[in-house]
C-alpha cells in the first residue's frame, strides 16, 4: 500500500543520477532516514502507469489543529510543515527544533508532550504567530542510544561489556 500511494502520487524521476544528487542535497540538511527512504521509493522510478492529479488543499475553514514536526526528518521535510500550517490558516505547529525523526510525539519531551496532551484535553493551543514559521519550540526527541538497553542489561546482570552477541539480541 505504500508504495502503491507514493508511486501514484507524483512522476518520480527516472535519472538515478538526479535520485542521487537530491538525496545527498537532502541527507546534509535532514539525515534521518534519507537513504532509507531512497531505498524504499526506489521501485517508483521504473513503475508505469498513470500519476495522480495533484488536488489543492484548503484548510481555512477546518477546525484548529495541533500540527507537530521535527525540522531535520527526510521523510517528512519541515518546509512541507510550514505549508500545511499556511494552508489550515487557524491550526498550530510545534517545532521539535533540531529534531531527526517523524514520530516527535508522546516521546518523553515535557514541552511536546504537555501541548499534546493539552490540545487532546481540552483543545487548548499554543497562540499562532505571525509570518512562515512555527508557533512553538520544543526540544526534540532525543536519539536513540542503540547500546543503552544492552548496556543497562549487562550491568544489571553483573556482565562484562565484552558478551556473546546471544546475550546482547533477542530473536523473536
Amino acid at each position: 500500500m505504500y508504495l502503491a500511494t507514493q508511486c501514484t502520487d507524483v512522476q518520480w524521476p527516472k535519472s538515478w543520477s538526479k535520485w542521487e544528487r537530491d538525496n545527498w542535497r537532502t541527507y546534509a540538511k535532514a539525515p534521518f532516514i534519507t537513504w532509507n527512504n531512497a531505498w524504499y521509493n526506489a521501485p517508483c522510478r521504473n513503475r508505469g502507469g498513470q500519476v495522480g492529479k495533484p488536488v489543492t488543499v484548503n484548510g481555512k475553514n477546518a477546525p484548529p489543529i495541533l500540527l507537530i514536526s521535527e525540522t531535520k526528518d527526510a521523510a517528512t521535510p519541515y518546509s512541507g510543515s510550514l505549508e500545511v500550517r499556511k494552508r489550515f490558516p487557524r491550526s498550530v505547529l510545534l517545532e521539535g527544533v533540531g529534531g531527526t525523526t517523524h514520530a516527535g510525539s508522546l516521546n518523553g519531551v515535557a514541552c511536546t508532550d504537555d501541548t499534546i496532551a493539552a490540545y487532546l484535553a481540552t483543545g487548548a493551543l499554543p497562540t499562532r504567530v505571525h509570518g512562515n514559521r512555527s508557533d512553538k519550540q520544543c526540544s526534540p526527541v532525543p536519539a536513540p542510544d542503540p547500546t543503552a538497553a544492552a548496556a543497562k542489561s549487562l550491568s544489571a546482570a553483573g556482565g562484562s561489556s565484552r558478551a556473546p552477541l546471544r546475550e546482547l539480541v533477542s530473536i523473536r
